[in-house]
C-alpha cells in the first residue's frame, strides 16, 4: 500500500501522530495487510477485519524495542474486537494471541 494511501486512513482515523510517526522514519518494507492474520476476519457474520487492519499498521510502523507501543497495539485490539462483538470471548483470544 503506497504512503499517500496511508497517509489518508491515518487522517480518517485521527491517528496523527502515527501517520508523524510514519512520516518522519518510513519503514523500508511495503505495508501489506491481511486483516486478522492468524486468526478470523469475521465472526458471526460480523467484519473484525478493519481491527486487524489498523493493528497491523500499527505493528508495521513501530520498531524494534517499542514494547509499549506494541502492547498498547494490542490491549486497543482487544477493545475494538469486543466492542465490535459486544463480547470478550473472541477478543481475549485474539490479544493472548497477539501478545
Amino acid at each position: 500500500m503506497p504512503l499517500p494511501r496511508i497517509k489518508e486512513i491515518c487522517a480518517q482515523l485521527h491517528l496523527d501522530e502515527l501517520w508523524r510517526k510514519i512520516e518522519s522514519d518510513p519503514p523500508s518494507r511495503p505495508f501489506k495487510s491481511d486483516g486478522c492474520t492468524g486468526w478470523v476476519n469475521e465472526w458471526q457474520r460480523i467484519s473484525i477485519y478493519q481491527a486487524g487492519f489498523l493493528h497491523d499498521l500499527k505493528y508495521w510502523a513501530g520498531y524494534p524495542g517499542e514494547d509499549v507501543a506494541r502492547l498498547i497495539a494490542d490491549a486497543e485490539l482487544l477493545i475494538t474486537v469486543a466492542r465490535l462483538l459486544h463480547s470478550t470471548a473472541m477478543a481475549e483470544p485474539c490479544f493472548t494471541a497477539c501478545a
